[in-house]
């Protein structure tokens, strides 16, 4: 039986769940591995089927990281596309927009089972098409001015009749009270929250100004949105705004030349271990150069005695960790260890989270095309934020990585065949992902992409330290 959501839209439902996301590897023996039909469940796949659920939702809207006061990833935003407003703008397509919004409220609610926080931004003449349920309960539907000039007679009654009946199963509605026409469709009534989208003004404007307005000392928590630079999303969490969403690090960010920094010498010792393993030098070798740092022996000792290696015997040594590991995942854990030398920052947690979800897309991406080394992939997208996380030259940082020359004209020249998983990346962080075209086709089209965004996204979870931008250094 076709759901509702097929029913209205036809078989474009169906990709997404025809297929599986291949468990993050590095190397073509783990990848067969993965597919016999006798291996056992691997963690990386139950991963992917939970996300598989959210987009197989048409993919609508594309997740954006939520940042709390403490500057880590909390939860996720999600919209509908400024390209599907438009098309389905007309009040006759009230069935397509009702399955729109049906589609992003699950999202949010898939986020906010997780743990995490569950934010919605829908124009207040769609918002009336949602019909929630107990499940909704927690989570954060933020209203925005209708998205046609002309709503149909008995607009403003049924907004009040679809803040009510959402606020009934726990849902909470907020809306910029400081915007006229938001003013005009919510006639007295009070928000749960406060959505305060960014605009022309500066965030420290922003901010002031709605803090003085009655109904924010009542002490509604305020949601900041559409942020263009993560100074301002950190001078937002200063002025004490609860949770930000913006741009973090858009593609091409270039550090400011009065702001870059020397290579740290940690990063420059681990550059060095990377070009060791990409030379291919003997595993004594190496082994000797991490017991040469006593930081990253500690870690990497750590690393090998959690429940991740119990088949280990207690107190291996570093020897035995860089032969259980192998070349490719200790390349990687290596790469993911430079970040942690980055300056303390405000939103240093969710940069860095940030950062694994980028890098995870990218080599999902690699696996999904069956490139040779989808791990270079992994290290593309470290290295795409790593000069603005360690404020270093992206050359320097290049350099450091040793990438091969394929990344090299992706990072500096925008060009070259690794480019498009680049710009697939960008699509997804500025929620444009349904304007790919073509460019999607590769990588098993626009929802299959969303698919794999989302298990990226889970996975960079389960791989972050929520503590100060610290690391628990795992490796799956």
């Amino acid at each position: 039986m076709k759901t509702f959501l097929q029913r209205l839209f036809g078989g474009a439902t169906g990709s997404v769940a025809a297929n599986t996301v291949t468990p993050a590897t590095a190397s073509k023996a783990d990848e067969a591995a993965a597919r016999r039909p006798d291996a056992a469940p691997a963690k990386a796949d139950t991963i992917a089927r939970k996300a598989q659920a959210s987009a197989a939702l048409l993919g609508v809207s594309t997740r954006r990281p939520l940042i709390s006061t403490g500057g880590d990833v909390a939860g996720f935003e999600f919209r509908i596309s400024e390209d599907i407003l438009r098309r389905l703008r007309h009040a006759s397509e009230h069935k397509a927009q009702a399955a729109y919004v049906l589609a992003v409220q699950t999202s949010a609610r898939m986020v906010q089972q997780s743990g995490r926080v569950g934010f919605v931004r829908l124009p207040t003449d769609w918002f009336i098409h949602a019909m929630g349920n107990n499940e909704d309960a927690g989570i954060f539907v933020g209203l925005e001015p209708p998205s046609n000039d002309k709503p149909e007679p008995g607009y403003l009654q049924a907004v009040a009749q679809a803040i009510v009946r959402m606020r009934a199963v726990g849902v909470k509605v907020g809306w910029d009270v400081s915007s006229a026409t938001m003013g005009r469709s919510v006639t007295g009534m009070m928000p749960d929250f406060l959505l305060l989208p960014q605009g022309a003004e500066p965030m420290t404007s922003r901010v002031e100004a709605i803090k003085n307005l009655p109904v924010a000392q009542a002490g509604q928590p305020i949601f900041a949105t559409d942020i263009s630079s993560v100074e301002d999303l950190e001078e937002a969490l200063h002025q004490g705004v609860h949770y930000v969403c913006g741009e973090l690090a858009p593609m091409g960010t270039v550090v400011n030349a009065r702001e870059l920094r020397p290579v740290p010498p940690e990063v420059r010792r681990i550059g060095h271990l990377l070009k060791q393993l990409v030379t291919g030098a003997e595993t004594a070798v190496i082994a000797e150069e991490i017991k040469g740092d006593v930081g990253l022996s500690f870690r990497l000792l750590r690393l090998i005695n959690s429940a991740s290696f119990a088949q280990l015997h207690a107190g291996a040594s570093i020897e035995q960790a860089v032969m259980v590991l192998g070349r490719n995942e200790l390349y990687r854990w290596l790469s993911i260890m430079m970040m942690q030398y980055a300056g303390q920052r405000k939103a240093s947690s969710a940069l860095q989270e940030v950062a694994l979800w980028r890098s995870r897309l990218l080599e999902l991406l690699a696996i999904e095309r069956k490139q040779e080394a989808p791990g270079q992939f992994f290290t593309l997208g470290l290295a795409s934020m790593l000069g603005f996380i360690l404020k270093v030259d992206l050359l320097e940082v290049i350099d450091t990585l040793n990438l091969p020359e394929p990344a090299r004209q992706a990072l500096l020249e925008q060009s070259g065949p690794w480019y498009d998983y680049l710009r697939v990346s960008a699509l997804l962080e500025t929620q444009s992902l349904d304007q790919a075209g073509a460019l999607a086709e590769p990588f098993g089209g626009i929802e299959r992409i969303a698919a794999l965004s989302d298990a990226a996204w889970i996975w960079a979870a389960e791989h972050a330290d929520r503590k100060g931008g610290r690391w628990e250094n795992q490796v799956e």
